[in-house]
């Protein structure tokens, strides 16, 4: 039982950069009162559980970013970023009136967390009594866009300093300026700011003139002649975490409409809805882009099975001998659908659809393509382009069922004998056979890994399929996905294990090997062979997936190359021997993450290893657990 024990007298959250800044600049424009009212509904008091339960004695603020309970905070307010131990449990309390101190309402787990960037994601699972919520719609804010912030932009900070007790604070101020991850070189990854703040605001929202969350405040530094700053974490550095893992987020761009990246419904293009609902986030689309004019003219055929970090989509695009990576995604900024190919990751040609070229009578899109000779480019117009897409249909049955998941309708038809795949991103990947259903309307099976079978169960709960999946040793994994077929995943010792964040997971039917989206890659072999152009997914718990390449051998019969997680792009070294994987990844605040496995990690796709973290080249680094290496 989680209690309420070490609240009374406990001190505020502090972290080594924390502490109150300079008052607000008078000068700061008011938010509308009802822009004003959604952003204190949506704003939440975080208070951390220790390893037995009870309150640690600190506490933090949040930003509920979707109605299903998903909320953005600080790593230091539901962990400690030195040892890398995230709470077990996380109580949220809620405004109920502006005058009184927030109420406990439901208890959360983090579900993604990343200490370089001191950024979170909370999830709510439980009500105060510790009872499973359902479907939830909860006051939320829209997310914003930070890389437009300018110095002297208003900026608007809500959250629980603790200066004047318990209840709900309110500062505005501007934009100060710009820095780097050390707090004083050049870079975006940190807006410093001179709103009113103090500890308790750490984790909690700045939002823009229009309302919409464009940081998280994270921290205040003294300098010379006690000046203070404040500083907050651009939104652009939490899409990593917010894409993979939330759903229901709401995007806004500068003052115009939000645009809710939900998934499509039906198997068309979009029958005029703008933007169409296949590029905002949906996997598994497949059909064509007919090109008139220039180098590209041809039909090229296109399949994207992967959703990028951005919320875009990822796959192939072919034209006779022609086999080139694609990209799929609306350009918010720009209001904007691009269909792009590329042969190098330089040279690009793109069919780009304007809010005209969607029509209600027709599934074909109707856009110019461009050709871009680098990155640097501005591109030219060489001709015209229409773009056929749908979402792909899955297969058949074992059992002579249709398994339709991806095709739009939901819930999935369950039945006896099908057979699906689960990948964990910390886990690797299972094939799954469902067995009759049972007297609670749940469908047992067996779930299949590199030879070896342990038990599985499929259940609907409301809107989203519950995944629960056994190892031999009796631990087990839990993956709950909704429409998208994509989730979160927790890994669990035993039943009466409470349960940690373990990363994310994707559903799809099939069993592993098939050409459905989510298969397994080839098998691996030991020791791993490593070449230039490959690509591999790492994940590390607690941090994320880098997706790494291999771009050039380096001096020692490795390969270098790069990382890059969302907006973070960092450097990469890798080898492999007939004793050891080994991984390094160094980050942008040269920190480096480190994955080492040996042969027992072998499985069919990944290979699993022990990962670490390390400030530099002589720390001796801090274990992070496992990680999973998977081929691209």
């Amino acid at each position: 039982m989680r209690t309420l024990k070490g609240l009374a007298g406990a001190a505020l959250l502090t972290a080594s950069m924390l502490g109150t800044s300079a008052l607000s600049t008078a000068g700061a424009q008011a938010l509308p009162k009802p822009t004003r009212e959604r952003i204190i509904q949506a704003t939440v008091m975080l208070l951390p559980t220790d390893a037995n339960g009870d309150l640690d004695g600190s506490r933090g603020s949040g930003s509920i970013i979707s109605p299903q309970g998903f909320i953005l905070t600080n790593y230091h307010v539901v962990g400690d970023a030195d040892t890398r131990q995230l709470s077990p449990w996380i109580q949220v309390r809620v405004v109920q009136f502006a005058d009184k101190e927030p109420v406990f309402t439901y208890w959360g787990k983090v579900i993604a967390a990343d200490p370089n960037l001191d950024l979170a994601i909370v999830q709510i699972m439980e009500d105060r009594n510790e009872k499973p919520v359902g479907k939830l719609n909860l006051p939320y804010v829209e997310v914003g866009d930070s890389n437009t912030l300018s110095i002297g932009d208003d900026i608007y900070v809500f959250g629980f300093q603790g200066t004047g007790g318990m209840t709900l604070s309110f500062s505005r101020g501007s934009v100060g300026g710009f820095t780097g991850e050390d707090l004083s070189s050049s870079g975006r990854q940190w807006v410093k700011h001179d709103a009113q703040t103090g500890p308790g605001n750490s984790g909690g929202g700045v939002f823009d003139e229009n309302g919409a969350l464009i940081g998280v405040h994270s921290a205040g530094v003294a300098g010379n002649n006690n000046s203070r700053t404040s500083f907050m974490r651009p939104l652009a550095l939490a899409w990593g975490l917010i894409t993979p893992n939330v759903t229901g987020f709401v995007v806004r761009k500068g003052g115009g409409a939000a645009v809710t990246p939900t998934a499509n419904t039906s198997a068309g293009a979009g029958g005029g809805v703008w933007p169409p609902a296949l590029a905002t986030g949906r996997a598994s689309v497949t059909g064509t882009v007919r090109v008139t004019g220039g180098a590209a003219a041809g039909t090229w055929t296109t399949d994207f099975t992967e959703v990028t970090d951005d919320g875009g989509l990822k796959g192939r695009a072919r034209s006779g001998s022609k086999d080139q990576t694609a990209f799929f995604y609306y350009n918010q900024e720009d209001n904007e659908v691009w269909v792009e190919w590329t042969p190098d990751g330089k040279a690009y040609s793109s069919c780009v659809v304007e809010p005209g070229g969607v029509k209600a009578s027709s599934n074909d899109w109707t856009g110019s393509l461009y050709s871009f000779p680098n990155l640097e480019s501005n591109g030219t117009r060489t001709g015209d382009c229409v773009v056929s897409l749908k979402a792909r249909t899955a297969g058949t049955s074992t059992s002579g069922t249709t398994v339709s998941p991806q095709s739009g309708a939901w819930p999935p038809a369950l039945a006896a004998g099908q057979a699906w795949t689960v990948t964990f991103s910390q886990g690797g990947t299972y094939s799954v056979k469902l067995g009759a259903k049972d007297s609670d309307g749940d469908y047992p099976g067996t779930a299949t890994q590199s030879g070896k079978t342990g038990d599985a169960l499929f259940t609907l709960d409301g809107d989203s399929l519950l995944l629960i999946v056994g190892r031999p040793d009796k631990t087990f994994l839990t993956c709950m996905v909704d429409r998208t077929l994509r989730g979160s995943a927790k890994a669990y010792q035993n039943s009466k294990d409470p349960g940690v964040a373990a990363g994310t997971c994707t559903v799809a039917s099939g069993a592993a090997g098939d050409t459905t989206p989510g298969a397994t890659p080839a098998a691996l072999k030991w020791p791993v062979s490593l070449k230039v152009g490959q690509r591999w997914d790492v994940a590390f718990p607690g941090v994320g997936t880098f997706a790494v390449s291999l771009d050039e051998p380096d001096e020692e019969e490795g390969f270098a190359g790069s990382a890059t997680r969302g907006s973070e792009k960092g450097s990469l070294l890798i080898s492999a021997d007939v004793e050891e994987l080994l991984v390094i990844v160094q980050r942008a605040d040269k920190t480096f993450l480190v994955c080492s496995a040996d042969r027992s990690g072998l499985s069919t796709g990944s290979v699993k290893g022990d990962a670490s973290s390390h400030r530099d080249s002589k720390d001796n680094g801090t274990s992070l657990g496992s990680c999973t290496v998977t081929p691209r």
